[in-house]
């Protein structure tokens, strides 16, 4: 997955995807992870998703490690778990300098528990992004993503440099979906003072890559729902 105008293909060494419930961060981390990988990089992807409505990073473990890509996420007995366990070696992995690390972190209670590592992220170079898909509740209008962009970036005492607009109804998910999404989300970065950094179309929709103004992420499905099996 080597592509070239990736917006995440930067000089920033940890790369933070934060969000509410069905923003598709958890997608789009394990995402950005493989193609870290994929370009040679020493990579490692953390959970701190401490909300399980459906899916956590966690679950794409073994489809992770098989790739090379270090999960630092809590013992795998506290997986099921909805508890604010921060996962073993994480500072670890954020204080070496020879790593590539990608972080899932929600909004609400997750969010929160990164206030206590402020001056690791200050000391990481990192870059937070607010991951938007404009048919949640949550981020479906310009107030809304305005309000949890504010909401986050307050308790997690990070600076969240930029969106993605990651507009998204899985399976059935159309250009035209992408786009009127991403007018939204564009007049709610222009509110915020922020870029978008990037905008996320599905595999199938990859021929269309070329018809955006930003940097296209081509998101593959890695992730596999209970609805799926």
């Amino acid at each position: 997955m080597q592509q070239s105008n990736s917006p995440f293909i930067n000089d920033r060494r940890v790369k933070i995807f934060l969000g509410e419930f069905g923003s598709g961060k958890t997608e789009l981390a394990i995402n950005c992870a493989m193609q870290m990988k994929s370009l040679g990089f020493k990579t490692a992807i953390v959970d701190i998703d401490l909300v399980k409505p459906y899916f956590r990073t966690r679950e794409s473990r073994s489809l992770l490690e098989k790739n090379g890509i270090e999960v630092v996420a809590p013992e795998q007995r506290w997986e099921s778990a909805d508890l604010p366990i921060l996962p073993d070696n994480f500072t670890r992995v954020m204080e070496q300098q020879d790593y590539q690390v990608v972080i899932d972190v929600g909004g609400g209670s997750s969010a929160i528990v990164l206030g206590q590592f402020n001056q690791l992220f200050l000391a990481s170079h990192y870059q937070a992004m607010l991951v938007v898909n404009t048919f949640r509740p949550f981020t479906s209008t310009v107030t809304a993503i305005v309000e949890v962009f504010h909401s986050i970036e307050q308790v997690s005492c990070l600076t969240i440099s930029g969106i993605i607009s990651n507009t998204n109804l899985a399976g059935e998910t159309t250009e035209q979906h992408i786009k009127d999404g991403l007018a939204i989300t564009e007049e709610a970065a222009l509110k915020l003072a922020v870029p978008i950094i990037g905008v996320v179309i599905p595999e199938g929709l990859a021929e269309k890559a070329s018809t955006y103004t930003y940097p296209v992420f081509t998101s593959k499905p890695y992730t596999k729902y209970p609805w799926m099996m």
